[in-house]
Protein backbone atom coordinates (compact mmCIF):
# COMPACT_ATOMS: atom_id res chain seq x y z
CA UNK A 1 0.00 0.00 0.00
CA UNK A 2 2.02 3.38 -0.78
CA UNK A 3 2.54 5.51 2.00
CA UNK A 4 0.36 8.39 0.51
CA UNK A 5 -2.99 5.97 1.18
CA UNK A 6 -1.79 4.97 4.07
CA UNK A 7 -1.24 8.20 5.74
CA UNK A 8 -5.18 9.35 4.29
CA UNK A 9 -6.50 6.10 5.78
CA UNK A 10 -4.96 6.84 9.19
CA UNK A 11 -5.93 10.37 9.08
CA UNK A 12 -9.54 10.20 8.40
CA UNK A 13 -11.98 10.74 10.97
CA UNK A 14 -13.49 8.91 13.17
CA UNK A 15 -17.33 9.48 12.58
CA UNK A 16 -20.30 8.78 14.97
CA UNK A 17 -22.20 5.73 14.36
CA UNK A 18 -25.50 7.30 13.85
CA UNK A 19 -26.64 8.04 10.34
CA UNK A 20 -25.67 11.87 10.43
CA UNK A 21 -22.29 10.25 10.96
CA UNK A 22 -22.42 7.69 8.33
CA UNK A 23 -23.43 10.62 5.81
CA UNK A 24 -20.42 12.61 6.65
CA UNK A 25 -18.11 9.69 6.14
CA UNK A 26 -19.84 9.03 2.57
CA UNK A 27 -19.35 12.30 1.64
CA UNK A 28 -15.38 12.73 2.83
CA UNK A 29 -15.26 9.58 1.32
CA UNK A 30 -17.30 10.32 -2.32
CA UNK A 31 -14.84 13.23 -2.18
CA UNK A 32 -11.66 11.37 -1.80
CA UNK A 33 -9.89 9.43 -4.85
CA UNK A 34 -10.84 6.11 -6.48
CA UNK A 35 -7.08 4.79 -5.10
CA UNK A 36 -8.80 5.60 -1.40
CA UNK A 37 -12.31 4.74 -1.99
CA UNK A 38 -10.58 1.30 -3.47
CA UNK A 39 -8.46 0.71 -0.40
CA UNK A 40 -11.32 1.47 1.92
CA UNK A 41 -13.58 -1.28 0.25
CA UNK A 42 -10.49 -3.65 0.88
CA UNK A 43 -10.47 -2.37 4.69
CA UNK A 44 -13.87 -3.48 4.88
CA UNK A 45 -13.85 -6.60 3.10
CA UNK A 46 -10.49 -7.65 4.92
CA UNK A 47 -12.82 -7.01 8.44
CA UNK A 48 -15.59 -5.54 8.95
CA UNK A 49 -15.12 -5.28 12.84
CA UNK A 50 -11.92 -3.66 12.32
CA UNK A 51 -13.03 -1.67 9.67
CA UNK A 52 -15.64 -0.48 12.08
CA UNK A 53 -13.61 -0.18 15.19
CA UNK A 54 -11.26 2.49 13.46
CA UNK A 55 -13.95 4.64 11.25
CA UNK A 56 -16.76 4.86 13.67
CA UNK A 57 -16.84 5.91 17.55
CA UNK A 58 -18.64 2.85 18.89
CA UNK A 59 -20.00 2.22 22.45
CA UNK A 60 -18.58 -1.30 24.63
CA UNK A 61 -21.66 -2.61 23.95
CA UNK A 62 -21.79 -2.55 20.33
CA UNK A 63 -18.48 -3.45 19.54
CA UNK A 64 -19.14 -6.72 21.55
CA UNK A 65 -22.26 -7.24 19.40
CA UNK A 66 -20.17 -6.60 16.48
CA UNK A 67 -17.56 -9.13 17.77
CA UNK A 68 -20.89 -11.68 18.28
CA UNK A 69 -22.41 -11.58 14.62
CA UNK A 70 -21.75 -14.51 12.38
CA UNK A 71 -18.80 -14.62 9.99
CA UNK A 72 -21.30 -15.51 7.63
CA UNK A 73 -23.15 -12.27 8.59
CA UNK A 74 -20.60 -9.32 8.72
CA UNK A 75 -18.83 -11.07 5.09
CA UNK A 76 -22.38 -10.67 3.57
CA UNK A 77 -23.09 -7.07 5.31
CA UNK A 78 -19.47 -6.17 4.08
CA UNK A 79 -20.00 -7.02 0.25
CA UNK A 80 -23.14 -5.38 0.72
CA UNK A 81 -20.79 -2.28 1.78
CA UNK A 82 -18.43 -2.56 -0.49
CA UNK A 83 -20.42 -2.94 -3.31
CA UNK A 84 -22.69 0.53 -2.29
CA UNK A 85 -19.17 2.03 -2.20
CA UNK A 86 -18.09 0.87 -5.81
CA UNK A 87 -21.24 2.42 -7.22
CA UNK A 88 -21.20 5.54 -5.03
CA UNK A 89 -24.58 4.37 -3.84
CA UNK A 90 -26.31 6.00 -0.68
CA UNK A 91 -25.99 4.29 2.40
CA UNK A 92 -27.86 4.64 5.62
CA UNK A 93 -27.50 3.75 8.92
CA UNK A 94 -31.07 3.39 10.71
CA UNK A 95 -31.45 2.86 14.10
CA UNK A 96 -34.86 1.92 15.75
CA UNK A 97 -36.25 1.48 19.09
CA UNK A 98 -38.58 -1.02 19.72
CA UNK A 99 -40.39 0.29 22.99
CA UNK A 100 -42.35 -2.51 24.22
CA UNK A 101 -39.92 -2.26 27.22
CA UNK A 102 -39.43 1.21 28.63
CA UNK A 103 -37.47 2.78 31.36
CA UNK A 104 -35.74 5.79 31.95
CA UNK A 105 -32.40 5.19 31.26
CA UNK A 106 -32.43 2.91 27.56
CA UNK A 107 -29.55 0.57 27.27
CA UNK A 108 -27.52 0.56 24.12
CA UNK A 109 -27.65 -2.93 23.12
CA UNK A 110 -28.21 -3.96 19.80
CA UNK A 111 -30.86 -6.72 19.69
CA UNK A 112 -31.52 -7.58 16.18
CA UNK A 113 -29.30 -6.10 13.10
CA UNK A 114 -30.71 -6.73 9.42
CA UNK A 115 -29.88 -4.90 6.29
CA UNK A 116 -31.22 -4.35 2.73
CA UNK A 117 -30.30 -2.87 -0.23
CA UNK A 118 -32.63 -1.67 -2.91
CA UNK A 119 -30.29 -2.18 -6.50
CA UNK A 120 -31.71 -1.34 -9.76
CA UNK A 121 -30.57 -1.67 -12.76
CA UNK A 122 -31.83 0.38 -15.60
CA UNK A 123 -33.53 -0.55 -18.64
CA UNK A 124 -30.60 -1.63 -21.22
CA UNK A 125 -30.69 -2.79 -24.83
CA UNK A 126 -29.36 -5.90 -25.61
CA UNK A 127 -26.11 -5.97 -27.78
CA UNK A 128 -26.32 -3.29 -30.46
CA UNK A 129 -26.85 -4.46 -34.04
CA UNK A 130 -24.40 -2.84 -36.59
CA UNK A 131 -26.90 -0.52 -37.77
CA UNK A 132 -26.87 1.14 -34.15
CA UNK A 133 -23.17 0.91 -33.58
CA UNK A 134 -23.49 4.82 -33.17
CA UNK A 135 -25.56 4.69 -29.97
CA UNK A 136 -24.16 4.87 -26.99
CA UNK A 137 -24.17 1.52 -24.82
CA UNK A 138 -25.24 2.54 -21.53
CA UNK A 139 -25.58 0.56 -18.37
CA UNK A 140 -26.06 2.31 -14.81
CA UNK A 141 -26.92 0.41 -11.68
CA UNK A 142 -28.45 2.50 -8.97
CA UNK A 143 -28.85 1.42 -5.34
CA UNK A 144 -29.63 2.66 -1.39
CA UNK A 145 -28.21 0.56 1.22
CA UNK A 146 -29.98 0.58 4.78
CA UNK A 147 -28.25 -1.43 7.41
CA UNK A 148 -31.47 -1.28 10.35
CA UNK A 149 -30.26 -1.39 13.73
CA UNK A 150 -32.82 -1.99 16.51
CA UNK A 151 -32.48 -1.55 20.17
CA UNK A 152 -34.79 -2.38 23.20
CA UNK A 153 -35.27 -0.39 26.10
CA UNK A 154 -35.03 -1.91 28.57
Amino acid sequence: MPLAVTDKLNSMNKYTFDDAGVKRWLRDLYNSTVEFQMMEQKLILLCLRSWLMSRFELSESQVDYIISLSADFKNNLAQQIAFAINNQADITLDKQTNEKNTSTFPRDSVKVTEYESNKIQSDTPEIPVESEANEIFNRRLEGHLIVRIYYTLL
